[in-house]
């Protein structure tokens, strides 16, 4: 492991020659970067809950205190951050506009971020039921690892997301997990139209989903939040 004196530009370089998410989420672990709410021993279920690019763990600590509170402190929720690449942290790297305006998306990028999920879910999650869920690109991961073979996940929670890579997933079924999805259709960052193809891609897919749509934008209102809370109390 590198010492933690590690100069940020180091970092960086590591980032960029060896494209290893993983590498950098396991620093980001050793120094404690993780925030966790509830009492594992007592707690139904882990929640593992992914931010959003450019965003940190603390941009979701209250409304996450606030959730488990309404839960009965049912739940033990981890929320870790994502590594910082050129001061913004992203789980993977993000989706690229080519000059034919195609887009190109970083599959080999997003199975790393699902390393970290392996990770998270070795230190935090034993002997556990474990959701997962997220915001934006938080809620993109939460989606895209639901399909790895090695998941043991009861359930994903996805707000204001996507579905990344799908062609990389067309052959492939989600595995005794039920999903939450909501999205705005004023959403002007992840658009609605964006939301519409995830579900038409994932119906098929996943045999439980329950959706929420509202006239909201690229945020969490108190209604999702109500839709996501009573989800959950009928989940546990």
């Amino acid at each position: 492991m590198f010492s933690k004196k590690m100069s940020h530009l180091r970092i960086h370089m590591l980032h960029y020659k060896l494209k290893n998410y993983r590498l950098l989420a396991m620093i980001q672990l050793n120094d404690k970067n993780v925030i966790t709410i509830g009492d594992k021993a007592t707690a139904s279920v882990v929640l593992l809950w992914f931010h959003g690019y450019g965003a940190n763990n603390w941009s979701f600590e209250p409304s996450m205190k606030m959730l488990n509170l309404l839960l009965e402190d049912r739940l033990f929720i981890v929320i870790p951050n994502a590594p910082e690449i050129d001061g913004k942290r992203s789980w993977y790297p993000l989706p690229r506009v080519e000059k034919d305006k195609s887009i190109t998306e970083d599959y080999a990028g997003l199975l790393d971020a699902h390393k970290i999920i392996d990770l998270l879910i070795n230190e935090y999650g034993n002997n556990k039921e474990i959701i997962i869920g997220g915001f934006s690109q938080g809620a993109a991961l939460s989606l895209s690892y639901q399909f790895e073979e090695s998941a043991r996940i009861k359930a994903c929670i996805a707000l204001s997301g996507y579905m990344p890579n799908a062609e990389n997933y067309e052959n492939k079924m989600i595995k005794d997990s039920k999903i939450f999805i909501a999205h705005g259709t004023s959403d002007n960052v992840i658009t609605f139209e964006s939301y519409e193809k995830t579900i038409s891609f994932l119906m098929p897919r996943c045999p439980s989903i329950d959706k929420y749509v509202g006239d909201f934008g690229h945020t969490i209102t108190k209604e999702v939040t109500r839709e996501m809370t009573d989800w959950i109390r009928k989940l546990i």
